[in-house]
Order: C-alpha cells, then sequence, then structure tokens
C-alpha cells in the first residue's frame, strides 16, 4: 500500500474517478446513498459493472492510507436509479468517526482496483 499511497500523494487525480459525497443523517443512520452520476462514471472504468449487475452488490474494497486500514463494502444498485454502500458501510462508518455534514471522498484507483479514502491533501488534473 505505500506505493499507493505515494503515488496519490503526488500526482494529480482524475476527477471521472472522484465519488464525493455530503454525508446526511440517513446516509449515517443506514446505507449511504451515492451520487448517480459520479457513481456511473466510475462505474464505467471498473471494467464494465453495469448497474443490472449491482442489483446483486459487487463487493469492492476501501482502503484508508492514512490510517491503513481496509474495508470491504458492498456496493449496490436499486432500481438501476440509486447507488450505495450496503454490507460492510456500517462497520466503515463507524471505524472512520464519520459525522453529518462532513464531505466523504473516494477514488477510483484503477491500478490496485480498489477505491481510496481522499483524506489527505491531494490535487485533482
Amino acid at each position: 500500500m505505500a506505493n499507493i499511497g505515494s503515488f496519490l500523494f503526488s500526482h494529480p487525480l482524475d476527477p471521472a474517478l472522484i465519488i464525493s459525497k455530503q454525508l446526511t443523517k440517513s446516509d449515517l443512520e443506514g446505507n449511504v446513498k451515492l451520487p448517480k452520476q459520479q457513481t456511473e462514471s466510475v462505474l464505467m472504468r471498473m471494467g464494465g459493472v453495469t448497474a443490472c449487475e449491482l442489483q446483486n452488490g459487487k463487493e469492492v474494497v476501501v482502503s484508508d492510507l492514512v490510517e491503513g486500514d481496509e474495508y470491504t463494502v458492498t456496493l449496490r444498485c436499486l432500481n438501476n436509479t440509486a447507488y450505495y454502500f450496503g454490507d460492510g458501510w456500517c462497520t466503515m462508518k463507524h471505524s472512520l468517526d464519520l459525522e453529518e455534514g462532513e464531505t466523504l471522498k473516494l477514488y477510483w484507483y484503477q491500478d490496485q482496483k480498489i477505491i481510496v479514502i481522499l483524506n489527505f491533501k491531494h490535487t485533482v488534473l
């Protein structure tokens, strides 16, 4: 993971691979709903993952490079319109001490096929 961090810490990031979500009370009480347009942009680069396939869910690894933690969460789609993290989200949100109003920023790191939490200084292309 150190190589991932050194790359991401020093290179501009592609904005098409970023999902940014200001957390609401309902995101923290249940599953976090992800922005549709940003999520679909990332899905196009995830190797052909479609909304239809996500009806059953797809496990993805979310990495916190700063703390050295990894979470396995299930990315799901409801009725081909709403994207959210299901299983694993509860563990992740409690471990990260997320609060209402905070912005959760995630980056699809294609080389390692993982999602990285952008909780460090970064630049965007």
